[in-house]
């Protein structure tokens, strides 16, 4: 049969013996003191007996079941320390009434008044026993007074902390039942609002007064691609102001926007996610009344995908539009025949007027159709051109949205731009380039390590001489996707100190689904299409990728444009733009 474990040690109990222990490890320095002092004190037997009666109660206090036993049970111990202490101060030549202290202060500080009223009568007794048979003193009569008046005196100052400490105990077993209540009662409300939250398919994010994102469920964690132990929730997904339009700058987010306290309804925002998608977003920012259970000056930030309904509207535009075309195939022949009758001088009146009856009414039909037709064609009129872009910006625009990932990883990106770059380019396409790029520098770079940005504008001479020898493959280590260009080349060079690949490696890294062995081995996540896509967006704005690496001394990636002139400043078709390129990792 399995022993019990030990019931644990009550607050009585340990009250027991702090405050036993205490008077007989004076007892016994006592006794050490006496036989060195005045050994003949141990021949009384007053004293012996006092003394062995204390250590007997001790041993009984240690020993005894206490948290067992009744309350008033424990008053005997004081009780009788009060008559050990009256044995060992009987006859003795050292007055030992001072330890009296020990039992009134704990009966005192444990016990109602009437308890320490019959310690006191005890110790009065006591003392007047050890009167008799004495001669009558003032010296006796001054004893008696002196001890019972001084003990009287503590036993009150005790009794008074006491009370004071136990209404204070009292008070504070009272503020942390309410603690404790309120404390579930919040925990109960927030796991119900993490469950509510949990179970719609709205993207929500809870965020403090102070601006501190409190938790996001996981639509929008899955909308903007966050990773759920990412500390720093940093999404892969990237906001832009309009389909294709140009990238949202991190103080433009919505997010940033809510953390800062802005309010605002449904404003139109598109997201281009890491699978190649776009997603439109009606997002709401609003601040919690104080009567939801909730922190005070807490935000919301609401984001509703109203991708099916646009989608929905396009498909109505379209049907309305084909509609219209069908139509005037048959309006036409229609308005063809009802002419012929017109001109048929042999036609009755009464069936004249119904003939132009009917072609006013084909006429009307006719021009209803043309302005649908003509409105569908300014609205689905999206010719994608070549602008003037800068550059520097879009780079600074792409390095501002990786900062939390890189501040996550513990890597220092630097941007190196000292004026703009302009190249005549599509700034969504550019802006994928300049993601891939650094999204593979700071994922494949180890904590602690360093990738720089540069953008610049390369004379002709010099941008000629760099690209012809990186596309004849005058280096071993270096790769290059394209020919050279004879006039001022904008570049965007990226250098990180990452694994590095080796020059067999190199050769292929525009292969699709191609990796380095080093990526293959570690545990980052890749799918090997990146640097194909950044090749296939430089071709498009004829411009060069170039890649210089060595195993375990980093990478550079050399993107060279035609920079813009002035004779070349204007508008240019774009060859087959594709809007589902998007951020992959090499």
């Amino acid at each position: 049969m399995p022993t019990p474990p030990p019931l644990p040690i009550g607050t009585r109990t340990h009250s027991i013996w702090l405050s036993q222990l205490l008077l007989a490890i004076v007892v016994v320095v006592i006794v050490l003191l006496v036989q060195a002092l005045s050994p003949e004190t141990l021949d009384l037997w007053t004293f012996t007996v006092g003394v062995s009666l204390v250590v007997i109660l001790t041993t009984f206090a240690l020993a005894l079941p206490w948290q067992r036993l009744p309350r008033w049970t424990v008053l005997t111990v004081p009780l009788l320390d009060i008559v050990a202490v009256g044995l060992m101060t009987r006859d003795a030549p050292v007055d030992f009434a001072f330890l009296w202290v020990f039992p009134v202060t704990w009966i005192a500080s444990h016990y109602p008044l009437w308890a320490t009223g019959t310690a006191l009568s005890a110790i009065a007794v006591l003392v007047l026993l050890d009167q008799i048979g004495q001669p009558e003193s003032a010296n006796a009569t001054m004893r008696l007074a002196i001890v019972t008046l001084s003990l009287t005196f503590i036993a009150i100052s005790a009794q008074g902390a006491s009370r004071q400490t136990r209404a204070f105990k009292r008070l504070l077993r009272r503020e942390a039942n309410k603690l404790s209540e309120t404390l579930t009662r919040s925990t109960r409300q927030e796991r119900e609002l993490s469950r509510v939250l949990g179970s719609i398919d709205v993207g929500v994010v809870r965020i403090s007064a102070d601006g501190d994102i409190l938790e996001a469920n996981k639509t929008y964690r899955d909308l903007y691609d966050i990773d759920p132990d990412d500390p720093a929730f940093a999404p892969r997904s990237v906001e832009y102001d309009g389909f294709e339009g140009s990238p949202l700058g991190n103080a433009r987010r919505p997010l940033t926007r809510a953390r800062r306290g802005e309010q605002f309804e449904d404003e139109r925002t598109w997201l281009y996610t890491a699978d190649w998608t776009w997603r439109a977003l009606a997002v709401t920012s609003l601040r919690l009344p104080n009567d939801h259970g909730l922190s005070s000056g807490e935000h919301l930030l609401i984001a509703h995908d109203i991708t099916a309904m646009i989608s929905a509207e396009r498909a109505r535009a379209s049907l309305a539009t084909r509609v219209s075309h069908e139509l005037r195939n048959p309006l036409t022949t229609i308005l063809g025949f009802s002419d012929l009758l017109l001109e048929d001088t042999s036609l009755q009146e009464r069936t004249r007027v119904r003939v132009e009856a009917i072609t006013a009414a084909a006429e009307r039909m006719m021009s209803l159709a043309t302005e649908i037709l003509e409105s569908a064609k300014q609205a689905e009129k999206a010719e994608s051109i070549m602008t003037s872009t800068d550059l520097a910006k879009v780079v600074a625009d792409s390095v501002e949205s990786f900062a939390p990932a890189a501040e996550a990883g513990g890597i220092r990106v630097v941007l190196a731009v000292s004026e703009p770059v302009s190249v005549l380019g599509d700034a969504f396409r550019l802006r994928q380039v300049s993601d891939n790029l650094l999204s593979n520098a700071i994922k494949y770079t180890p904590k602690g390590g360093r990738v720089t940005v540069e953008v610049f504008r390369s004379p002709a001479a010099d941008s000629a001489g760099r690209d012809g020898a990186s596309s004849n493959g005058a280096s071993s280590n270096g790769t290059s996707s394209n020919g050279t260009a004879q006039h001022d080349q904008a570049v965007l060079c990226i250098t990180d100190t990452g694994m590095g690949m080796a020059p067999a490696e190199l050769e292929r890294i525009f292969e699709p689904y191609f990796r380095a062995a080093a990526a293959e081995a570690s545990s980052i996540t890749g799918t090997g299409l990146g640097m194909g896509i950044v090749r296939s967006l430089v071709d498009e704005h004829h411009g060069d990728v170039s890649v210089t690496s060595a195993p375990g001394q980093g990478t550079v990636v050399t993107v060279s444009l035609p920079a813009e002139t002035d004779a070349g400043a204007g508008r240019l078709s774009a060859p087959d733009p594709d809007p589902r390129r998007e951020t992959t990792d090499a």
